[in-house]
C-alpha cells in the first residue's frame, strides 16, 4: 500500500526538511507525497537529482500562507493523509500563524 505523506516546512526550515527528504529518498520513491508550493518544488527538484526517473511525484498544494496549510489539514482531517512531516520555526510568528495551529 502506498503512504501518503505531507512535508510541509517554515521558510528557515526548508534547507533542513529538504536534507531530511535526500537521506530518505529510497523510502520516500514509494510513497505518494503532498507539500505546499515552495517546499514542494525545492523536494521534487532534490529527489530527480538523487532517482531520476524513478523520483515519486510530488502534488504541491498553495503556499502555506495562500492557503497551503488549510489545504493539507484538509486532508489531514479527511484522512487522505498518512503522515505528517513538518520542520517548523517556533522562533519566528508566522504571518500564517493560525492557519498553522489549524
Amino acid at each position: 500500500m502506498i503512504s501518503n505523506i505531507a512535508l510541509v516546512a517554515h521558510d528557515s526550515r526548508k534547507a533542513e526538511l529538504v536534507s531530511w527528504v535526500r537521506f530518505n529518498a529510497g523510502v520516500l520513491k514509494e510513497c505518494r507525497l503532498f507539500c505546499t508550493g515552495t517546499t514542494g518544488r525545492l523536494i521534487g527538484e532534490a529527489l530527480r537529482e538523487i532517482l531520476g526517473d524513478e523520483a515519486p511525484e510530488v502534488i504541491c498544494k498553495l503556499s502555506g500562507p495562500l492557503g497551503g496549510d488549510f489545504e493539507i489539514g484538509a486532508m489531514i482531517a479527511e484522512g487522505d493523509i498518512d503522515m505528517l512531516v513538518f520542520f517548523c520555526d517556533n522562533l519566528i510568528m508566522q504571518g500564517h500563524h493560525n492557519d498553522v495551529l489549524g
